[in-house]
C-alpha cells in the first residue's frame, strides 16, 4: 500500500482527512464554535471553500492528493451530499446545514471516506 508521502501534495491529503473527520462529528456545531473562538475560520462556508473552491478532488488529483478512483468516489459522495443540501437553500448557514434532514448523509459519506483514506495511510486494506 503506498504511503501518503509518495503523493505530490501529502499536506492537502492531511487537510482533507481533517475536514472529513470534522464532518463526521455529531458535535460539529460545538467544534465550529470552538474553532471560531480560537480565531480559526470554521463553519459551512469554510467547508464549501475547501471542497469546491480550493480543490476538485477528482481523477486529476490521483497521485497528487488521492491514490486512486476509489478515493475519488468516496470524496465525491461527500461533495454530492453537500451539494444536495445547498440546492435546497443557497443562503443557509451553519445551523441550516447541520439541522437539515439530509445532513446525516454528509456525515455518513464523510465517515466512509475518512475510514478509507486513513486506513490506506496506515496500510490497512479497504
Amino acid at each position: 500500500m503506498p504511503a501518503a508521502a509518495s503523493l505530490k501534495y501529502p499536506q492537502i491529503r492531511i487537510e482533507l482527512i481533517s475536514e472529513l473527520e470534522d464532518l463526521r462529528r455529531s458535535d460539529l456545531a460545538d467544534e465550529w464554535k470552538r474553532q471560531a473562538n480560537a480565531g480559526l475560520v470554521a463553519g459551512i462556508d469554510q467547508v464549501f471553500h475547501f471542497f469546491f473552491d480550493d480543490h476538485d478532488f477528482d481523477a486529476g488529483d490521483i497521485g497528487y492528493v488521492l491514490f486512486d478512483e476509489r478515493e475519488v468516489t468516496a470524496v465525491k459522495a461527500v461533495k454530492r451530499a453537500l451539494e444536495h443540501i445547498l440546492e435546497t437553500n443557497r443562503d443557509g448557514g451553519d445551523a441550516y446545514f447541520l439541522g437539515h434532514p439530509e445532513w446525516s448523509k454528509v456525515a455518513s459519506a464523510a465517515a466512509a471516506a475518512h475510514a478509507l483514506l486513513t486506513d490506506r495511510d496506515r496500510g490497512t486494506r479497504r
